[in-house]
């Protein structure tokens, strides 16, 4: 039987109900393996220039209290993943918060940066036509990352864990 040793972990976490699936799969991995959780939310710099169906700011002036305010509920975000995480039993994780495009930040420049062999990111189940046009940050990340990437679905309805 293979034996897997993952030292380094990624998770990217957004808010939604599959990066809560992703955390928890995350941590059981991290927890299995003795490796240290870095736990991120990388901020879109499209959400700022009203290039995404999702920008919260728009085109025109962005007004820096803005930036601040989404950057502060990531950081509350990800320091109450990583809450989670020493709760669960782990010693090891880091938490932070980025900007970029999720893509690459996820699948090539954290990832290089932080020396990680394993990726746990959320499959959001975008609809055909936003994978064609922005493309999927999972589907990314499977085609470029250097080591092993773990997919986790969305919850289906009734799922509650």
């Amino acid at each position: 039987m293979l034996e897997f040793n993952y030292h380094n972990i990624l998770v990217g976490v957004d808010g939604s109900k599959t990066a809560v699936k992703a955390v928890k799969k995350a941590i059981a991995v991290a927890h299995r393996n003795s490796a240290k959780l870095f736990i991120v939310a990388v901020i879109n710099n499209r959400d700022f220039i009203g290039v995404s169906k999702s920008a919260s700011i728009g085109f025109g002036n962005i007004d820096p209290s803005t930036i601040e305010s989404l950057k502060d509920n990531f950081e509350k975000l990800v320091n109450g993943y990583a809450k989670q995480a020493k709760d669960a039993g782990l010693t090891n994780v880091e938490a932070f918060v980025t900007f970029g495009d999720p893509k690459t930040e996820l699948a090539t420049e954290i990832v290089a940066d932080k020396k990680i062999d394993a990726i746990v990111i959320g499959a959001t189940g975008v609809n055909f036509f936003t994978r064609l046009t922005l493309g999927s940050t999972a589907a990314f990340v499977i085609a470029h990352a250097p080591c092993d990437v773990f997919i986790v679905h969305r919850p289906k309805k009734g799922d509650h864990d």
